[in-house]
């Protein structure tokens, strides 16, 4: 079962991955496909909500 997480919750995890050096990612108003509504400007590529959490826990995330 995997856990739901707040937009508060996402948006520390895209900061835990800029103050670590890991990423730079934004979020994007995105109509063609709501599926991948964050940018990554290191890679240069569209990224879904699951693969930004995915990332943060890989990466030692911790709530706060």
């Amino acid at each position: 079962m995997s856990e739901e997480y707040t937009d508060k919750q996402i948006n520390s995890m895209i900061l835990h991955l800029r103050l670590n050096d890991i990423a730079e990612m934004y979020y994007l108003e995105n109509e063609d496909n709501s599926d991948r509504n964050f940018f990554d400007y290191r890679t240069q590529t569209y990224i879904t909500r699951q693969q930004v959490i995915a990332l943060a826990l890989e990466t030692k995330w911790e709530s706060k």
